[in-house]
């Protein structure tokens, strides 16, 4: 077994080890933050006869983790239901290769000349910003999918993985607020748990609703220290000082660079194996305050806002209102899925990038990947919107926003909250109807701290707990007052400068560095070594964005970061 060493982030080492042990019998490490029976682990011998029945052992396990176990006759890797510390794994040479890394690995198959690159990955990473299933940007290397216990034979080389786990799709009945009552206790159980053996605290908190949840799961006593990112003090870091001061925490304004996403454009992509957008690599490089533990909302939205499953926004006498219907998922889900996910590319057809003749084995590829995702559920949820949801949510480490945590990471071991099994467990059981929009957390935090819904919704500058109806006509009459100059809010909806995260095009054309590699990006060596793009297609793309056309500027977000990771400058 070879463990190849972090690769990406300056001063990055990779999950921290929680425990290790070795013997003649086996040499065990544990990493990242497990807990058992509600506290964490410190020793190797608290996961009893893992060696034995690692299944057995692994399902009292919870919070983020990997286990690592070397025999004198085969490797047992056991991860936690979210794959929370992405590994990635090949055979070569009759070892077991594997990182934390995928660009450790993508080196070391490159400088040992067997790299086999998968140019349909890096179109399926285009269209999607992610990628699913198991799959990498090679043909060699796998990652392990969420709950699994993976079994390398060394004398047969040979490996086997097992599901110890599978989520539950029955749905309950009980209404939206027996949901967020449980879901509370679940948010202050796992906050305890995951802040028990870190004394200094820190929250990324934001003004909207998912770190809003997390900071109502801290009990009175002991709150944690709030820190907002931002270009400058906006509506955002208005909202959560107000936020931090209400339950009693201190609060810090940390300042990120204009400069901050070209900074960081080698450093993103190298720490997330050009596999994220580097835009989302938000905490590189960032002078926070020290602490020992950092804490987000990561999470909450995919799961409790329902904000990827299908919908359309309603519309009175042709004006569109804050409420939102769930469309109808049709035969075909897979299809539906890939013109229609919500993150995926949008502002020109993915395909449209492409060389003659490759579109249809494109189309095919995405196909097979997202069918490969549904395969192990296949008929097990309770309606087609189970199915939709858990192409976007069953591997939580694979999130296209996941740069974040990683970002995160490097300035202070990070936790989320959200990955708890017991969350997770109520995630799979909510209604569609019910996960969808922002009254179940809105309720959540009215069980966690009512007081935190006195203060407004940074998305929307209206109280956070209003119903779609409620805040369909409270931000009418908000426009209409405004208008005329009558007294009341005159704060309207936020602007891009109100939020502490720019648009992509933003970032973009602020950045003559930037505008730079995009007009390169024709002749990018990089990316037409892939041998799928079409240089003249790229080139007009560039030639639109400059002319002022942003809705392209998603796709010239991945194709520089393909090209960076392909061929890096840094």
């Amino acid at each position: 077994m070879v463990m190849l060493p972090h690769a990406g982030a300056k001063g990055s080492a990779g999950p921290r080890i929680t425990a290790h042990n070795e013997s003649e019998q086996a040499n065990i490490t544990i990493y990242g933050s497990p807990t058992i029976s509600g506290r964490p682990i410190t020793s190797v011998e608290e996961l009893g006869d893992f060696i034995s029945n690692p299944a057995q052992q692994v399902r009292k396990l919870n919070d983020e983790f990997l286990i690592v176990a070397e025999t004198p006759s085969e490797v047992i890797i056991a991860n936690d239901r979210f794959a929370a510390l992405p590994l990635f794994y090949t055979i070569e040479d009759g070892n077991l290769v594997m990182s934390f890394s995928y660009t450790a690995m993508w080196r070391r198959l490159s400088e040992n000349n067997k790299l086999g690159p998968d140019p349909l990955a890096f179109f399926r990473f285009l269209h999607f910003q992610r990628l699913f299933s198991s799959a990498t940007f090679d043909h060699k290397t796998k990652t392990l999918p969420p709950a699994s216990i993976l079994r390398f034979k060394k004398s047969s080389t040979s490996i086997m993985i097992e599901n110890y786990w599978s989520p539950n799709f029955a749905k309950r009945r009980d209404g939206l607020k027996a949901i967020a009552a449980d879901l509370a206790d679940a948010v202050k159980s796992s906050v305890a748990r995951k802040t028990i053996d870190k004394p200094n605290v820190s929250l990324l908190l934001s003004g909207g609703m998912d770190s809003r949840v997390v900071l109502g799961g801290f009990t009175g006593s002991n709150p944690p220290h709030c820190i907002t990112i931002g270009n400058t003090k906006n509506n955002e870091v208005q909202v959560a000082e107000s936020l931090a001061q209400i339950v009693g925490s201190k609060h810090s304004f940390v300042e990120r660079s204009p400069a901050h996403y070209e900074n960081v454009l080698v450093e993103a992509t190298s720490t997330g194996g050009g596999m994220f957008s580097f835009q989302h690599g938000h905490f590189f490089d960032l002078n926070i305050p020290e602490t020992d533990l950092l804490l987000h909302g990561h999470g909450f939205d995919y799961f409790f806002q329902g904000m990827y499953l299908p919908a359309s926004r309603g519309s009175i006498l042709g004006r569109p209102t804050r409420s939102w219907t769930l469309d109808t998922i049709g035969y075909d889900l897979i299809g539906q899925y890939m013109s229609q996910a919500k993150y995926r590319l949008k502002g020109l057809d993915s395909s449209s990038l492409l060389k003659p003749g490759i579109a249809d084995d494109a189309e095919d590829s995405m196909r097979a990947s997202l069918e490969m995702v549904l395969k192990p559920v296949s008929n097990q949820g309770s309606d087609s919107y189970d199915d939709w949801d858990y192409l976007t949510t069953s591997a939580p480490g694979r999130h296209y926003t996941y740069l974040n945590l990683l970002s995160a990471g490097t300035l202070a071991e990070q936790r989320t909250v959200a990955f708890d099994n017991d969350i997770l467990d109520i995630y799979y059981s909510t209604p569609a109807r019910v996960r969808h929009g922002t009254q179940l957390l809105a309720e959540t935090i009215k069980h966690l701290d009512p007081r935190l819904l006195k203060v407004r919704n940074a998305n929307t500058n209206l109280r956070a707990d209003l119903s779609p109806l409620k805040l369909t006509v409270s931000s009418w009459i908000r426009g209409a007052r405004r208008r005329v100059g009558v007294g009341g809010s005159l704060r309207p909806d936020p602007s891009v400068s109100d939020r502490s995260w720019p648009t992509g095009s933003g970032i973009m054309r602020n950045s003559q560095t930037l505008n730079t590699r995009i007009a390169d990006l024709s002749s990018a060596e990089g990316l037409m070594s892939l041998g799928i793009f079409d240089e003249e297609k790229i080139a007009r793309v560039a030639t639109e964005f400059a002319k002022g056309n942003n809705g392209v500027g998603s796709a010239l977000l991945s194709l520089i970061t393909i090209d960076e990771f392909i061929s890096p400058t840094g």
